[in-house]
């Protein structure tokens, strides 16, 4: 499984290795399950990530959901800003509401000086589509990069070359668990079951040392979208299926998958359709909630009722799914048009003033500080 979702249960020096990469009917038992921490608290399998976030980067722009299958943090800015999010970076916050003012008027369409759910909703789906028209430009470029003999294609060993192993690894653990992980080579059911190499040996993924096994896990995701993007299913990523594995919200059948996966990660009773409770995932009794837990709970209820169950009837299927989470189906922008008023809307008339919009100067650009350190991070 390359993408689930998650609930974080914050342990203090302690992270269980998420499921995240791991396929469903691949997981151990609970009592098998290995807990792989640095002697920093930071759990190895997120090393791996971090190590290779110039190859596949987690966070997606634009797109609701990161490549782990955490909620992104940063969507409702980079929905209502595009590629403008950088010109806020390092700006004071005199200087960014004027920005913000150029953009409300162009926003607005009909100049009433009022961003009405339509207007917002036309102005999103432009801004996410231009994350899409980037993407397949930078596409390019990293494919040609990754090409290393210049066929035209990519292998899973260009691929693999091209990762990084964390600090103190040697390289040979990953080119160990690569083998176990080339695409559409295994035949297995569950964790343990023999595999045959290329050169016709058996593996087995309990066969792998604790180092390698966290790189299996790491590699796995990367396998399934691979598969998946991988149209002609003969294990090479021409330049418009290496696309879909860089981006898979941007092919239908990637993007599907990604449902799937989404839902199966939440589906308790493997009915494929989502209840509330299924869709929120707490499972701690009520009384025992924390703040966060109730902040969390709330949110996810008004998300599940005013933006994904599109019917009402309590239930979500799979392409009530798919239309929330497509980056360019119309629901999707109006369901966050919907969401940016929700929170900013101060007279509830539905509308957002210029005014709301400054006044909530968090929700649609984030902090000064915050815009200062992401305008560090980008220039390195």
């Amino acid at each position: 499984m390359w993408i689930t979702l998650a609930l974080l249960v914050t342990l203090p020096l302690l992270v269980v290795s998420s499921p995240l990469r791991r396929r469903k009917d691949e997981r151990a038992d609970v009592d098998e399950l290995q807990i792989h921490v640095l002697p920093s608290g930071v759990p190895k399998e997120k090393q791996w990530e971090e190590a290779n976030e110039d190859v596949l980067p987690n966070h997606l722009e634009g797109v609701r959901m990161q490549r782990d299958g955490e909620f992104n943090k940063e969507f409702d800015r980079e929905a209502f800003l595009g590629l403008q999010k950088k010109e806020f970076n390092g700006v004071t916050e005199d200087q960014g509401q004027e920005k913000l003012r150029k953009i409300f008027e162009v926003a607005d369409q009909d100049g009433d000086m009022l961003l009405s759910q339509t207007e917002l909703k036309d102005w999103i789906q432009n801004k996410i589509l231009e994350y899409f028209r980037r993407s397949h430009n930078d596409n390019n470029q990293r494919f040609h990069e990754m090409d290393a003999n210049n066929d035209r294609r990519i292998t899973w060993d260009e691929y693999v070359a091209q990762l990084h192993v964390p600090e103190g690894t040697n390289r040979k653990v990953l080119l160990k668990a690569a083998e176990f992980h080339r695409p559409h080579s295994r035949d297995r059911d569950h964790v343990g079951n023999n595999t045959e190499s290329p050169n016709g040996e058996e593996r087995n993924l309990h066969d792998l040392s604790d180092e390698e096994q966290v790189a299996s896990e790491f590699l796995s995701r990367d396998q399934d979208t691979w598969e998946m993007a991988d149209q002609n299913r003969d294990g090479e990523l021409q330049e418009e299926e290496f696309l879909s594995f860089q981006h898979p919200e941007q092919n239908r059948k990637t993007l599907q998958g990604f449902v799937s996966d989404v839902i199966e990660s939440m589906d308790k009773n493997n009915d494929r359709l989502l209840t509330l409770q299924e869709y929120t995932g707490l499972d701690t009794p009520k009384d025992q909630w924390s703040k966060e837990d109730e902040d969390f709970f709330r949110n996810r209820e008004e998300e599940f009722r005013d933006m994904v169950d599109s019917n009402a009837d309590g239930i979500v299927d799979k392409d009530e799914m798919e239309a929330h989470l497509d980056p360019r189906s119309e629901q999707h922008a109006m369901n966050e048009a919907l969401h940016l008023i929700t929170m900013a809307d101060t007279n509830q008339d539905k509308k957002l003033s210029l005014e709301e919009v400054i006044d909530n100067y968090e929700v649609f650009v984030g902090s000064p500080m915050v815009n200062v350190s992401r305008s560090f991070h980008d220039e390195f």
